[in-house]
C-alpha cells in the first residue's frame, strides 16, 4: 500500500501543466489564426470577410455537437492520448494548407478540426489538469494553465509576424503558407513533449499516492451505460449551466475584442504587421499575465464568479470607450492601445479563471471533462453567427460597423455578469443541483 503524501505542486506538477498548456496554444492557434492574421487569411484564400467569418460558423457548429459527446467520452479515455494524439492530427491538417491553400481545402481543413481540436482533445485539457490537483487548488491550475497557453500563444504568433512578413513579399498567401509549414512541425515537436512530461508527473503522483480524479469515492463506469449515467448527473448541477451562460458572455465579448486588430488598419491607418503584432499583445500577451493573477485571486476570494464578473465589466466599459472616443487624430492612438491591452488582460484573464466555475458549483472530478463539453457546446455557440455577422456588417457598412460590433459585445458580457449573480445567489442558498435535491451528495446519488 502507497502512503498518501501531503499534496504539494511540485515542478514536475508545473511542467505538465506548462506542458497541456503549449499543447493548446498551438492547437488552438490554428481555427483562431484570423486573430492574429486576418489579412493573411484573405490573402491566401481569397475569400470575401463573410466567407472568412463562414469557417468560424463551421467550427461553431462542430463545437455544438461535438463538445457535449467529445467532453463525455474524453472522461472514459487517458487524458494523456487525448491531448498528444489530436495535437500531431492537427500538425497533420496544417500541411493539407500548404499543400493546397485555397478556400475550398481551408474549409475542409477547419471542418476536420472540429475532430481533432474540439473531439476529445477538449475534454482531455480539463480532465488532465483536474488529475493534477485537489478542488481547492483549482484556481490556480486552469490560470496557470491559461498563463501557459499565453506564453505559448505569444511566442509563437509573435515569432511568426516576421515569417509572415518576409515571405508574404514574394506573393500574395505565400506568408500564411509559411506560417502553417512552422504550425504543423510544432504541432509534433509539442505533442511529444507533452507524451513525456505528464507520463513523468504520472510517476511521481503514484508514488505519492496521489488520486485526485477518483475524489468523490465514485467508481468510473464505462460503455454506453456509463455515458448516459454521467449525461444525467452532470446536467443536474447548476453551475454547469452558468458555466455555459458565461462563457457565452465571455467568449462574445472576446470575440468583438479581437476585431480591434482590422480596426486599427482600416480605422487608424496602421500597417497589418502592427495590427497582428497588437493582437498577438492584446489577446496572448495580456493571457499570460491576468490568467494567473486571476487564477491566483480565484481561490483567494473562494471562487471564480466574483473574479469573471467583474473581468467582464470591465471590458464591456473598455469597448464602451472604444465606440465614444475620437478616432480622427493620431494623438489619441496611443490611449487606443493601452485600453485595447487592458481590456485584454481582463478578457483573458476571466476566460481562463471561469473554467474553474464547475470547481466552485462542486461538480465531481470524475465529471468534470462531461461538465467542460457540455457547457462549451452552449458557451462557443457565438462561432457560429458572430464571425460572419460581423464580417457581413464589415462587408456591407465598413468602417461604420465597428460600433455596431463592438457595442454587440457589450451586451453579451452583460449576459455572463447576470447568469454569475443568479449563481452567486443560488450558492449562498446551497442550491447547486436542480430539482429535489439541494445537495450535492444527494446530486451523486
Amino acid at each position: 500500500m502507497v502512503n498518501k503524501t501531503p499534496f504539494r505542486i511540485t515542478g514536475r506538477i508545473y511542467a505538465a501543466i506548462i506542458a497541456i498548456g503549449l499543447v493548446n496554444s498551438i492547437v488552438f492557434t490554428i481555427p483562431y489564426i484570423k486573430y492574429t492574421f486576418y489579412y493573411g487569411m484573405l490573402e491566401m484564400t481569397g475569400c470575401t470577410h463573410a466567407q472568412l467569418g463562414l469557417l468560424m460558423t463551421i467550427y461553431g457548429l462542430g463545437e455544438l455537437f461535438g463538445l457535449p459527446i467529445g467532453g463525455l467520452l474524453a472522461d472514459k479515455v487517458d487524458s494523456r492520448k487525448g491531448l498528444c494524439y489530436s495535437c500531431a492530427a492537427t500538425g497533420i491538417l496544417c500541411y493539407l494548407l500548404v499543400w493546397k491553400p485555397t478556400y475550398a481545402m481551408t474549409a475542409l481543413v477547419w471542418f476536420l478540426l472540429i475532430f481533432t481540436s474540439l473531439f476529445i482533445f477538449w475534454g482531455s485539457i480539463f480532465k488532465g489538469l483536474r488529475e493534477l490537483a485537489p478542488a481547492e487548488y483549482q484556481g490556480r491550475m486552469v490560470g496557470f494553465y491559461s498563463g501557459a497557453s499565453g506564453i505559448g500563444y505569444w511566442v509563437v504568433n509573435t515569432a511568426m509576424v516576421p515569417v509572415y512578413d518576409k515571405y508574404s513579399k514574394i506573393s500574395d498567401g505565400k506568408g500564411m503558407v509559411a506560417v502553417f509549414v512552422f504550425f504543423g512541425a510544432l504541432c509534433f515537436i509539442y505533442a511529444i513533449c507533452a507524451w513525456f512530461i505528464i507520463g513523468a508527473c504520472r510517476k511521481e503522483q503514484e508514488r505519492n499516492g496521489w488520486d485526485f480524479l477518483h475524489e468523490d469515492g465514485v467508481a468510473i463506469e464505462y460503455g454506453v451505460k456509463g455515458l448516459i449515467s454521467d449525461l444525467k448527473e452532470v446536467v443536474r448541477y447548476k453551475s454547469v449551466w452558468v458555466f455555459g451562460l458565461v462563457m457565452f458572455g465571455t467568449y462574445g465579448i472576446q470575440i468583438a475584442l479581437s476585431y480591434t486588430e482590422s480596426f486599427f488598419t482600416d480605422v487608424l491607418g496602421m500597417t497589418i504587421v502592427f495590427g497582428a503584432f497588437l493582437s498577438v499583445m492584446r489577446y496572448y500577451g495580456m493571457q499570460a499575465i491576468g490568467a494567473p493573477v486571476q487564477g491566483w485571486l480565484s481561490d483567494k476570494v473562494g471562487g471564480p464568479s466574483k473574479v469573471v464578473s467583474w473581468g467582464n465589466l470591465l471590458t464591456a466599459a473598455i469597448l464602451a470607450l472604444l465606440i465614444i472616443l475620437p478616432t480622427k487624430t493620431l494623438q489619441v492612438v496611443p490611449f487606443l492601445i493601452a485600453i485595447i491591452l487592458l481590456g485584454g488582460f481582463f478578457n483573458s484573464g476571466s476566460y481562463g479563471a471561469m473554467f474553474a466555475l464547475p470547481t466552485e458549483g462542486k461538480v465531481p472530478a470524475r465529471l468534470y471533462a462531461a461538465a467542460v463539453g457540455l457547457s462549451s457546446a452552449m458557451g462557443y455557440t457565438p462561432d457560429i453567427f458572430e464571425h460572419a455577422m460581423f464580417g457581413s456588417w464589415l462587408d456591407n457598412h465598413g468602417n461604420a460597423a465597428y460600433p455596431f460590433i463592438f457595442g454587440f459585445g457589450i451586451a453579451v458580457a452583460l449576459v455572463a455578469v447576470i447568469a454569475l449573480q443568479v449563481f452567486r445567489r443560488d450558492k449562498k442558498k446551497g442550491e447547486l443541483t436542480f430539482g429535489s435535491a439541494k445537495t450535492v451528495a444527494d446530486a451523486a446519488e
